[in-house]
């Protein structure tokens, strides 16, 4: 199956991404949406709350052969070549055992838990994953000067 990356700009798009994840739309909001040979959305990465050195993403994720056709490569080129940062950070409330696991098999690591973080008896928990750690941008791109 054949799938194509584009920028998110349509409201559906972005309904795909808020009835699956949630993430707040900002002024600095980005996305890169995947679709499927049909035409249908496979998937979608939000970024925002971007830093001199990062920003936060937000995944929904349709159809997994999306992932493997490359969209996580356009998202780790566009984060730490295109905007140049170093870093991508995740927020996930500690009991989505479902998204903690997704993101540690993505490549992320845990780098610290705000106690209560998301709500009363939950914590937050922060991943982060570095240029020169991410299996999903290309080698050409690792050593870069953040």
């Amino acid at each position: 199956m054949s799938f194509h990356f584009k920028s998110m700009d349509r409201p559906e798009e972005w309904d795909f991404i808020w009835e699956r994840a949630h993430p707040l739309r900002t002024i600095d909001t980005q996305g890169i949406v995947a679709y499927d040979g049909k035409g249908n959305i496979a998937g979608v990465v939000v970024m925002d709350s971007w830093t001199p050195s990062g920003c936060q993403t937000h995944f929904a994720i349709d159809n997994p052969m999306c992932i493997r056709a490359g969209l996580f490569q356009q998202v780790a080129i566009h984060i730490h070549h295109t905007a140049d940062r170093k870093y991508i950070f995740g927020l996930i409330p500690a009991d989505n055992e479902k998204a903690h696991k997704f993101d540690l098999k993505m490549g992320f690591k845990e780098v610290a838990r705000v106690p209560d973080g998301y709500r009363e008896g939950v914590d937050y928990i922060v991943v982060r994953m570095s240029r020169e750690e991410n299996p999903w941008l290309p080698e050409q791109f690792k050593t870069e000067a953040a």
